[in-house]
């Protein structure tokens, strides 16, 4: 039994020993995180600050203007950071907070921390850091980023619990014998992302632009009247030099009118032109013009609403049918503090038609078909297809003329190709009246007269959809464009029904048929000296007579 018991007493000690040894040589792990009360508020205590609302891919960046002090006890206060003047460092106003951020020089003296946002976000999104007691001011910046961001006031804080907790700094000691904690408020990007919006507003004989603002249609010399609304962004006092430009850039077809009819209003006042507002300046070659805004003006006038209107005209150079003659429309602005700019722009698209015409000006591409509306014929005659077959198809027939009428009054001529079409072009869409005012040589006028209805359908955006020709009643064909999403670039047109430009397939085309007259007698042709003969042997048989009764007479 005493054997028994030495044992154990053994086992008991060599377990006491392995249990120290083991305290000796393990990893240290952190116990159960102290209470506020058993631990001294240092310069090491940090807290999580968040600023929200704010565009991926800025920098985002906190300078401390209000620092916090210590002691062997503790937290015992705040002061300004070195450079920084305050009225009241417990309470800065928005002046102080922008002009802050204004000055350079002065942030680069400050303690300052960097800002991050989650991996892979995308939008708007929260930016996060851990940083000390004290009043921190945000500043947003990025050559990417399109809004404009104001400075913001962060605040990190001690206060003792139950004490409330606000975003104000508490100007006192933390007791560090008291429970305490060290606490933040979310911050709010305040910002403004600029628009502009282009669009068109009226043209030659209409109102509107088709009840479609951003596509419509007219005829080559027509004017269109357009309108761009933006605003100057709403800048803080942080901005003390900033850009504010508009441009205006037009495609092919399109130029400034003569006169041009600007107007610019700003807060809803009408502003001119000078040295104290804005410059206008147009281009040589009237295709574009620039309204950029005095830097003082913007300032003064910062959040104010702008609206541009102004006049241009469709040209002989304007593309056809599906072939847009756009128009862009751009803001470029100041975003930042400390200069770096952004830019956003809006089209519009204006159309004007073409019968017998391609459908997308001189492109190669597959889909760019030469329609075919409208076909002067003649008699039938018999052709060799390539294939040895013979068929039966009318003559095409050149040199005949025509006038198409819109329904205003205004007209149009053509003639009749070497292939017998009709081609019109600069048309907008509307009703209207064709009309022979001319044969080809040998053929007979065929003057009916015969309605012609051009109608389109836009996209949203105001790209065209699809246009349809009616001639005497009758839809030829609709084509219809469909458009890569980003570029608005044509990537396909569909001609329902098809056509080729061959004699093969003129089904759905509209003949004007003429018919050949009959052969004519030439001037004192057969006509006349039938009579002459006639005439002649009257008189001689009348002679002969004359004589012959004579001679009896004589006997």
């Amino acid at each position: 039994m005493k054997k028994m018991k030495k044992l154990f007493a053994v086992i008991l000690s060599l377990a006491m020993v392995l249990a120290m040894s083991l305290t000796a040589f393990a990893t240290e792990v952190p116990s159960t995180p102290l209470k506020p009360a058993d631990h001294t508020p240092t310069s090491a205590d940090k807290a999580k600050a968040e600023v929200s609302n704010v565009e991926a891919g800025a920098t985002v960046t906190a300078y401390r203007i209000v620092e916090p002090t210590y002691n062997d006890k503790g937290f015992t206060g705040y002061k300004l950071a070195e450079g920084v003047t305050l009225d009241n460092m417990l309470e800065p106003t928005s002046d102080e907070v922008t002009g802050i951020a204004a000055d350079k020089e002065l942030l680069k003296k400050l303690t300052h921390e960097t800002l991050s946002a989650p991996s892979g976000a995308t939008g708007l999104t929260t930016y996060t850091a851990a940083l000390g007691a004290g009043y921190w001011v945000v500043v947003v910046e990025g050559s990417d980023i399109q809004e404009v961001y104001n400075p913001m006031l962060v605040g990190i804080y001690y206060s003792v619990e139950g004490s409330g907790d606000n975003n104000t700094l508490v100007n006192g000691a933390v007791d560090a014998n008291t429970n305490w904690s060290l606490n933040s408020t979310p911050a709010y990007a305040k910002s403004e992302q600029p628009t502009i919006d282009k669009k068109i507003t009226g043209s030659t004989g209409k109102d509107e632009s088709d009840g479609n603002v951003s596509g419509n249609d007219v005829a080559i010399g027509d004017t269109v009247n357009f309108r761009i609304d933006t605003k100057i962004p709403s800048y803080s006092k942080s901005y003390t030099e900033v850009m504010v430009k508009i441009t205006d850039t037009m495609g092919k077809g399109l130029t400034l009118a003569d006169p041009v009819n600007l107007v610019v209003t700003v807060g809803g006042e009408e502003v001119e032109a000078g040295e104290n507002t804005f410059t206008f300046k147009p281009a040589d070659d009237k295709k574009s013009f620039e309204i950029s805004f005095v830097s003082a003006y913007a300032l003064a006038h910062s959040g104010e609403a702008v609206v541009v209107t102004y006049d241009a005209v469709l040209g002989e150079d304007a593309g056809l049918n599906f072939d847009a003659n756009d128009n862009t429309a751009k803001l470029e602005y100041t975003n930042d503090p400390s200069g770096e700019t952004n830019e956003i722009e809006d089209k519009t698209f204006t159309y004007t038609f073409g019968i017998d015409a391609n459908l997308y000006g001189q492109g190669s591409s597959e889909w760019n078909k030469f329609t075919e509306e409208l076909l002067k014929t003649g008699e039938i005659q018999r052709v060799e297809l390539e294939n040895g077959e013979i068929v039966e198809k009318p003559i095409r027939l050149q040199g005949a003329e025509f006038t198409l009428t819109r329904a205003d009054g205004k007209t149009y001529t053509t003639v009749s190709d070497e292939n017998g079409y009709l081609s019109f072009t600069g048309l907008d869409a509307g009703t209207y009246t064709l009309q022979e005012t001319k044969a080809p040589e040998g053929y007979s006028l065929n003057d009916a007269e015969i309605p012609v209805e051009i109608t389109a359908t836009y996209n949203g955006d105001g790209t065209l959809k699809s246009y349809s020709i009616k001639v005497n009643n009758k839809e030829t064909s609709t084509y219809t464009a469909t458009y890569d999403a980003t570029t608005k670039e044509v990537t396909n047109i569909k001609v329902e029904p098809g056509h080729e430009n061959d004699w093969s397939d003129v089904s759905d085309t509209h003949e004007i048929k003429n018919t050949k007259l009959a052969s004519l007698p030439s001037t004192g042709g057969i006509g006349t000296t039938i009579f002459t003969i006639g005439g002649c042997a009257i008189m001689i048989v009348a002679a002969g007579l004359f004589f012959a009764s004579r001679r009896k007479s004589a006997k």
